[in-house]
């Protein structure tokens, strides 16, 4: 992070120190209580927040942007640890955050827009799973419930968007460089928000092998372009980008009572396109990303694969509703049956939303169905708009499905939560 700050600050100076400089600071102080009302029941955070959004307009072409969100969670120090799921370790690690998630200039030209600096880069029309949005890797301490906006990890880039006039219609035309490659990050072994591990023979222990990248240098770097255009009312584009996949695929091993397993990252290459149009009070969403490279877990070794990901959406706004259904399909091409993941595999999406008394009270419902084991993941919640500023929150989170399944692996953690945020 220290080259992120030291960007900050250089924002910070020349605010300080350019004359005529607008500046502007907006942001929210927010409360995040949650309680696990299945399994082990006990808080599962009471997490206090700070999100910062300092801006400046240093002259009639340059402007300086970011973001800083940091948080402590009172709950690592009213739940006792324990001996399983809420060690020490585990406290330590889930009772501070802090990071810069943007920290970037932005150069306004008459036909393009250059922005350097701690970026979050977000491709494609799809909601709550990604396909084409592989730039920025995600923070899952607490699997997907955080929103993409928080767990988005920023990334030192150069990001160029030039813009033409080509046949009457506007075409943008984007170059990302990244020399700052990042993997995702994961709740740690042992918390209730890790992905399940394999069990280790009778008798044996698990241990966690070193990966293959420690860190991320020069020669690491990622790169990549994107066009978007509106072509007879649809808006579309084509993506590509050569990076790391930033979740690796798991090397096991066994020796005398012990089963290791090491994580092992990959460049992947991913190309696809979106598009979307709206028909009235419909819009349909399209979008395809194909990966080549993509390393897979195995019963035997890591092994490349090429995979076809595709998803298609139908949302309606009417009447003070909106209801939005999504489709996911994967495909593994030449899979065979020492893979863990499934050859055919996806998800179904469905979000319904209204809103009561002049848009104050706004209920909402959110389920993702995972239709390869049949588990899923249904989140209600209803919001209240206090005042222009204040909003308060109510929900519940229900995961279904065996332990086994992809949501089932999370059903002790159904949890109600409670918010409270004050904007400024």
């Amino acid at each position: 992070m220290k080259h992120v700050m030291t960007l900050a600050a250089m924002g910070v100076l020349w605010v300080n120190n350019a004359s005529a400089v607008e500046w502007t600071m907006h942001g929210a102080v927010k409360n995040e209580t949650a309680y696990f009302v299945s399994g082990d029941t006990r808080l599962d955070k009471v997490q206090n927040r700070v999100d910062f959004k300092p801006e400046a307009i240093l002259s009639d072409r340059w402007e300086f942007r970011s973001r800083f969100l940091a948080w402590y969670d009172a709950a690592t120090d009213i739940e006792a640890a324990n001996a399983t799921d809420y060690t020490t370790a585990i406290q330590d690690e889930y009772r501070t955050y802090a990071e810069v998630k943007e920290a970037y200039f932005l150069y306004a030209g008459d036909a393009f827009d250059l922005r350097l600096g701690q970026q979050q880069i977000v491709w494609g029309k799809t909601d709550g799973l990604r396909l084409l949005d592989v730039v920025n890797p995600l923070n899952m301490r607490e699997f997907l419930m955080d929103d993409f906006l928080d767990s988005r990890m920023g990334l030192l880039a150069a990001r160029l968007n030039y813009y033409a006039d080509i046949g009457g219609s506007e075409h943008e035309f984007e170059f990302v460089l990244i020399p700052d490659a990042k993997a995702a990050k994961f709740a740690p072994n042992g918390s209730r928000w890790a992905y399940n591990m394999p069990t280790p023979p009778v008798g044996a222990t698990l241990n966690i092998g070193q990966d293959n990248k420690t860190s991320f240098g020069l020669a690491d770097a990622e790169y990549g372009a994107a066009w978007r255009a509106n072509l007879d009312g649809w808006d579309v584009s084509l993506n590509w980008f050569q990076g790391w996949k930033d979740t690796p695929a798991i090397q096991q091993s066994f020796s005398p009572g012990v089963l290791t397993l090491t994580p092992v990252y990959q460049r992947m290459n991913t190309v696809g396109g979106s598009a979307s149009n709206a028909f009235g009070a419909w819009v349909i969403r399209t979008e395809m990303a194909i990966n080549t490279n993509e390393i897979l877990t195995t019963s035997v070794s890591p092994m490349d694969a090429t995979t076809w990901n595709a998803a298609v959406g139908l949302d309606h706004n009417a009447n003070n509703w909106f209801i939005s259904g999504q489709v996911f399909v994967r495909y593994i091409q030449n899979w065979d049956n020492t893979m863990i993941e499934k050859e055919n595999s996806g998800f179904i999406t469905l979000s319904v939303s209204t809103d009561y008394m002049n848009d104050k009270l706004k209920p909402e419902m959110i389920a993702l169905i995972s239709y390869s084991d049949g588990s899923t993941m249904i989140r209600p919640k209803v919001s209240y708009e206090f005042s222009d500023m204040v909003l308060g929150r109510v929900g519940v989170d229900v995961f279904t499905g065996d332990s086994t399944d992809f949501f089932g692996q999370f059903a002790n953690n159904d949890r109600i939560y409670t918010e409270i945020e004050y904007t400024f």
